[in-house]
C-alpha cells in the first residue's frame, strides 16, 4: 500500500523530487520548503526502495524509522501517512513515543529519546533499513545524538543502513559533509503566503518578576489575531513562546468570532488529536510544536508573535531553564509556511524579521547536557569525544555534566560508564530522576518511589512549589486544570516507572532490556492502581514527607537547601527563592526537585520542593559533607576556624590553633589573593626577578615565568616556605625557582654588569630587555653592539652631563650615520670632551681633557 502512495502520490510539491531522491545511493540530505510534503512522502519512498531490494525481498522488508523531535508531530505524521494509504495506524505505519507505542510494519515515527534507547538496546538495528531524521534544522540535542550514533552504527555494524536528513531551513552542505551524503534540493512551489509585519510595542522587559512578555505586547498580538480572524475564511494559527503566554492570550481573545483552542506538548494526547482533527474554522494558539512537520487542518492565516523559548544552562550553578528570545529567521520562515500548506495564505509578524538571527543556537551549546553525556558514555564515547557532531559542547557545560554524573555514580573519574550509569541510561528520565527511582525504590518502596518520580517526570506544575500537596492531589484523583494538564499523565507514568523499578529490584547495576522495552511502550491506563503501600495515608495527607524528601534528596543531593535570609542556599552554592506566598515559606531545610532560572534574576526559582529534616539532609548529602580550615590574616596576626559544611552550606564552626605551616599557608594565600605586586620587593629581589623575566622571554623553558600572575599561581612553591617570618625573604624564594643546572649560567646569560671599552657598566632589565647607560665617549672603539642571550643590548648613549643623546641596538649603524649630527652639535657645547671624526678608532675615555693653565 505504501508503494502505491509513491506510484500515485498526492499533489504535494516534494512529489516532483521523488525520482531524484530515489536515484541517490548512500546517505542523503533532502531540503524543501515548509509544507511541501517531505515528512509525508520521503519515508514511504524509502520503504518502497527497501522493499524493491532483491535481498530484502528474499528475507523480509526492512522498516524505515523516522525521527521526529516532538511527540505530537510523530503521532500526527503517522496518522497522515496511514490515512493516505487507507489504513489505520498500527498496520504498515505506526509510531513510538514515550509511554505510547503503536508499531508499524514498514514505517515508524519515533521521537529522538525513544530512538536513542532503541540504539542502546539493539545497536545493529535488526529489521531497520533506513533512518530518516526529520527537522534537523531545529538542532535538538537528542536529534544530534541520534545522528551521531546512527553514523557510528553505519560505520561499524551496518554499512547497508541508509541515513537521510531532512529540513526546510538548513545549512545543507554542512550536514551533508557530516553524514557523508548528497544534497537533494526540491524547490517545489508551495502555495503563496502574503507576509505582513505588524510591529508592536516592546515585547520583553523586567516587570518585577524577571524578564517576561509585556502585557502591552500580548494585547497587541491579540489585536492582530482579531484582525486576522475577522478577515478571510479559514483557521488562524498563532505562535506564542510558552503555555503561560497561550493562556494569557486566550483570556484576551474572549469573545472572538472564532472558537479558541490551545496546542502544546503538555496537553494530553487525546486533546492534541482533537485539535488536529477538527475541521471547523478556529483560532489555534500553539507553541513551537506547530512549527515542525505538522499539518494543522484548515489553517490559512498565521500570526507569529516572533518569540521563542530556548534552553539555557548555567554550568556554575548546575541550573537550567527556558528563556524567552526573539525567534530566528529560520523559525519565522517555518511558521509562515504553515499558512500555505493547503492553499494561498497570509502571515502576520509581530516582531521584525530583519532583526532576527539566521538560526537558533543549537541546544548542545546552550542546554544542560548531563543526560546527553550519560548517553554518550553508555555508547562508548566518554565526555562526548569521538562523535560526529555538528557542534561540540562548551567545556564548562561538559565539566558540569561530568561532575553531576560522577556524583550520581553514573561515570567514573575518567568519564567511563559504570554499571549503575548503564542502568540509568536505559530509564526514560533524566539521570537524576532515574537515580531517584532506583535508589528510592530501595529506601521507601517501589510504588512510593515510582509515584514521586512519575510526578516529576511528567513536568507537572506544582502550585506554590509544594510537592507534597501536589502528590496528594494527584493521588486522590483530583482533576487539574489546563495549567496542570500534564499531571493527567501521572497514573500511566507511575505504572510504567513501577515496572522499571521492579526490574532493578535487588540490583544496583542491571536492568532487563526486555522489561525496559515493555515498560517504555506500555499504553494501558492504570489510574485505578494503588498509589502507595498505604494509599489512605496519602489521601488524607498523613503520608510522611520523609519518604518524599528521601527520594528527592537521592535524585538531587546538590539541591538540598537551607534557609538564608529571604531565600535559600543550595548545597551546590546557588541561591534560590520560593514563589511568593508558597506554603513552604519558613521551612528551614528543603529537598528541591525542580529549579528554574528567572530571566534577568540572579537567584533561581524553586518550582517543587519538600521540607526535610536536617539529619536526613545530612545523611542524603553525606558525600558532600566536609570540613575546611578558614583563615583570616590581619596584619601580622593570623587566626583560623574549622568549618563543617554540606557542600556550600556551612553547618558549624569553631576556632582552632594554627600550626606554623598553616600560618605560612594562610599568609601565602592572602598574598596571592591581594596580588604579588602588593609585596615590598627589596632591590636585590627585584633585580633577580627582572633578570629571570628577561631569560623567560628570550630563552623560554626552563627559565620560569615570574609575572605577577605566574608567581601568584605558584605561591605555595616559592613563597610559602618563607612565610614563617613576618617579612618573607623574597630573594630566597625567587632563587628556589631557578632551574638547575641551568641556573649556573645565570650570570653568563643575564649578568648584572657587562664589560665596556673603559671597564664595566650595570645592566638594567626592567624594560624586559637588557639596557646599559654610559657616556658616548666610553663607547669609542666599540665596533658592534653586545648581545645577551641572543638579544642585543639597548645602549643609552649620554652626553657629558648624563643627558640622553641616542638610544640604539645597532652601534655600528649609529657610528656610521647619526653620530655625525651628534658630534656637530655637541663639540661646541662640550669642548673639553673628545669628539673624534672616527669613533671606531678613537680611544675610549671616562675623563674630560685637562684644563689649560
Amino acid at each position: 500500500m505504501t508503494d502505491r502512495l509513491i506510484l500515485r502520490p498526492p499533489d504535494l510539491p516534494v512529489a516532483e523530487g521523488l525520482a531524484e531522491i530515489a536515484t541517490q545511493e548512500g546517505n542523503a540530505v533532502v531540503t524543501a520548503p515548509p509544507g511541501s510534503g517531505k515528512t509525508t512522502l520521503v519515508p514511504p519512498l524509502f520503504a518502497k526502495i527497501l522493499s524493491d531490494d532483491d535481498e530484502a525481498r528474499r528475507a523480509r522488508a526492512l522498516k524505515v524509522l523516522v525521527v521526529q523531535p516532538r511527540r505530537v508531530a510523530a503521532r500526527a505524521a503517522a496518522r497522515r501517512i496511514a490515512s493516505l494509504i487507507g489504513e489505520p495506524v498500527g498496520e504498515q505505519v505506526g509510531f513510538r513515543v514515550r509511554g505510547e507505542s503503536v508499531p508499524g510494519e514498514r514505517i515508524e515515527m519515533v521521537t529522538p529519546g525513544v530512538m536513542l534507547r532503541i540504539l542502546h538496546s539493539e545497536p545493529d538495528l535488526p529489521g531497520v533499513g533506513a533512518i530518516v531524521i526529520d527537522e534537523v534544522h531545529e538542532r535538538d540535542l537528542e536529534t544530534d545524538l541520534v545522528t551521531a550514533f546512527a553514523l557510528d552504527v553505519q560505520d561499524a555494524l551496518r554499512p547497508d543502513l541508509r541515513v537521510v536528513a531532512m529540513s526546510a531551513t538548513l545549512a545543507a552542505q554542512k550536514v551533508a559533509e557530516l553524514v557523508g551524503g548528497t544534497v537533494v534540493d526540491v524547490p517545489g512551489a508551495i502555495h503563496p503566503v502574503e507576509i505582513s509585519e505588524r510591529i508592536g510595542p516592546q515585547a520583553l522587559g523586567d516587570f518585577g518578576h524577571g524578564i517576561t512578555v509585556s502585557r502591552d505586547f500580548l494585547s497587541h498580538v491579540a489585536r492582530v489575531v482579531q484582525e486576522a480572524a475577522n478577515g478571510e475564511q479559514g483557521s488562524v494559527l498563532v505562535f506564542m513562546p510558552g503555555v503561560g503566554e497561550i493562556e494569557k492570550l486566550r483570556g484576551l481573545l474572549a469573545g472572538a468570532r472564532l472558537p479558541v483552542c490551545s496546542l502544546h506538548g503538555s496537553l494530553p494526547a487525546r486533546e492534541q488529536d482533537r485539535v488536529l482533527s477538527s475541521e471547523e474554522d478556529r483560532i489555534i494558539i500553539a507553541t513551537a510544536v506547530a512549527e515542525s512537520s505538522l499539518t494543522v487542518p484548515g489553517v490559512r492565516t498565521v500570526v507569529d508573535s516572533g518569540l521563542a523559548r530556548e534552553a539555557r544552562f548555567d554550568p556554575r550553578t548546575g541550573i537550567g531553564g527556558l528563556v524567552t528570545v526573539h525567534a530566528s529567521r529560520a523559525q519565522m520562515t517555518q511558521r509562515a509556511g504553515r499558512a500555505g500548506r493547503e492553499g494561498p495564505g497570509r502571515a502576520f509578524r509581530c516582531l521584525a524579521f530583519g532583526r532576527a538571527a539566521e538560526f537558533s543556537a543549537p541546544e548542545i551549546l546552550t542546554a544542560d547536557i548531563t543526560d546527553a553525556a550519560l548517553q554518550c558514555a553508555a555508547w562508548g564515547n566518554p565526555r562526548m569525544e569521538g562523535l560526529r557532531l555538528l557542534d561540540h559542547p562548551q567545556p564548562a557545560a561538559l565539566e558540569s555534566a561530568q561532575a553531576t554524573l560522577r556524583a550520581l555514580g553514573a561515570v567514573d573519574d575518567a568519564g567511563a560508564i559504570t554499571e549503575l550509569g548503564r542502568s540509568l541510561a536505559q530509564i526514560p528520565a533524566s539521570p537524576q530522576l532515574a537515580r531517584g527511582l532506583i535508589a528510592g525504590a530501595r529506601e521507601v518502596g517501589v510504588e512510593t518511589a515510582a509515584a514521586i518520580i512519575a510526578l516529576l517526570n511528567v513536568d507537572t506544575r506544582v502550585p506554590g512549589a509544594d510537592l507534597a500537596a501536589a502528590l496528594r492531589s494527584v493521588s486522590r484523583g483530583d482533576r487539574p486544570g489546563h495549567a496542570n494538564s500534564s499531571a493527567r499523565q501521572w497514573p500511566r507514568e507511575r505504572t510504567r516507572l513501577e515496572k522499571i523499578a521492579r526490574a532493578t529490584s535487588g540490583s544496583d547495576s542491571t536492568l532487563d532490556s526486555s522489561t525496559m522495552t515493555h515498560a517504555h511502550s506500555t499504553t494501558q491506563d492504570h489510574s485505578s492502581a494503588k498509589t502507595f503501600p498505604n494509599a489512605e495515608q496519602a489521601n488524607n495527607g498523613t503520608l510522611g514527607d520523609e519518604a518524599l524528601a528521601t527520594v528527592v534528596g537521592l535524585a538531587y543531593p546538590t539541591w538540598i537547601a537551607r534557609e538564608r535570609g529571604k531565600g535559600y542556599l543550595l548545597a551546590n552554592g546557588a541561591g534560590a527563592v520560593l514563589p511568593k506566598g508558597s506554603p513552604l515559606e519558613g521551612s528551614h531545610w528543603l529537598a528541591v526537585a525542580d529549579l528554574g532560572q528567572t530571566q534577568g534574576r540572579a537567584d533561581a526559582v524553586i518550582r517543587a520542593a519538600v521540607p526535610i529534616d536536617q539529619d536526613r539532609a545530612l545523611e542524603l548529602g553525606a558525600d558532600m559533607l566536609a570540613e575546611r580550615l578558614e583563615t583570616v590574616v590581619a596584619g601580622t596576626k593570623v587566626s583560623g576556624r574549622i568549618v563543617r559544611s554540606l557542600g556550600a552550606i556551612d553547618l558549624a564552626s569553631e576556632p582552632v590553633t594554627l600550626s606554623a605551616a598553616q600560618v605560612a599557608q594562610a599568609r601565602a594565600e592572602d598574598i596571592a589573593s591581594r596580588g604579588i605586586g602588593t609585596l615590598s620587593w627589596p632591590a636585590a629581589a627585584r633585580s633577580l626577578r627582572e633578570r629571570m623575566a628577561f631569560l623567560h622571554g628570550a630563552v623560554g623553558e626552563p627559565w620560569p615565568d615570574v609575572s605577577d600572575e605566574a608567581l601568584a599561581a605558584r605561591v605555595k612553591e616559592w613563597l610559602e616556605p618563607q612565610l614563617g617570618a613576618t617579612n618573607p625573604d623574597l630573594l630566597a624564594g625567587l632563587r628556589a625557582l631557578l632551574p638547575w643546572p641551568e641556573a649556573a649560567k645565570l650570570d653568563d646569560l643575564a649578568p648584572e654588569r657587562i664589560t665596556t671599552p673603559v671597564g664595566t657598566a650595570k645592566v638594567v632589565y626592567s624594560s624586559g630587555k637588557p639596557t646599559v647607560r654610559l657616556r658616548i665617549q666610553e663607547a669609542f672603539g666599540w665596533t658592534s653592539t653586545p648581545r645577551l642571550a641572543g638579544v642585543p643590548v639597548t645602549l643609552e648613549l649620554l652626553s657629558p652631563a648624563q643627558r640622553p643623546l641616542a638610544i640604539t641596538e645597532d652601534l655600528e649603524s649609529f657610528w656610521a650615520g647619526p653620530y655625525k649630527d651628534v658630534r656637530a652639535e655637541m663639540r661646541g657645547r662640550y669642548p673639553r670632551h673628545p669628539w673624534p671624526e672616527d669613533p671606531l678608532t678613537a680611544t675610549p675615555t671616562s675623563r674630560a681633557k685637562p684644563r689649560k693653565r
